[in-house]
């Protein structure tokens, strides 16, 4: 892994260094989901799921936010409602829809989340550092999604 010297030439940030720290961290806080019995993208769903609105609620709702197919997310459900962390409920408007809700021992797994080492070390940072790193965070990302 580069160090924080790469991203600094000078007194002028470098691009290329920044983009690839961000990659390390990106990295190592994707690694964190490899824990027993769950992976990155079981860990991601439960979080999803635990945080979005009833409509939000689908596979397909999960999918898009994941930006993947149906498939795929279909499969990582499927993983996540045979290990008993989500049920499937129906919808009381529509039969045919589906939502999946966290059960009792879902919201007992987030709770050991191992997310919550990457927020420890971003309390490390000041509230105003928190929050300048959050809005720039978030203009990187939407240029990234941008079509």
């Amino acid at each position: 892994m580069g160090s924080f010297n790469d991203v600094r030439t000078d007194t002028k940030p470098s691009t290329r260094g920044l983009a690839r720290l961000i990659e390390q961290v990106g990295k190592a806080a994707y690694n964190l989901g490899y824990t027993p019995g769950l992976n990155p993208a079981q860990w991601a769903a439960l979080r999803y799921f635990d945080e979005a609105t009833i409509e939000r609620q689908t596979v397909t709702g999960f999918a898009q936010f994941q930006g993947t197919t149906k498939g795929t997310a279909s499969q990582t459900v499927a993983a996540l409602v045979r290990k008993g962390h989500l049920r499937r409920v129906a919808d009381k408007q529509d039969r045919r829809v589906h939502r999946l809700v966290l059960t009792d021992e879902g919201l007992g797994v987030l709770k050991s989340d191992p997310l919550q080492e990457l927020g420890r070390a971003l309390e490390t940072l000041s509230d105003d550092e928190r929050w300048s790193l959050a809005v720039n965070m978030e203009k990187v990302l939407r240029e990234l999604l941008k079509p």
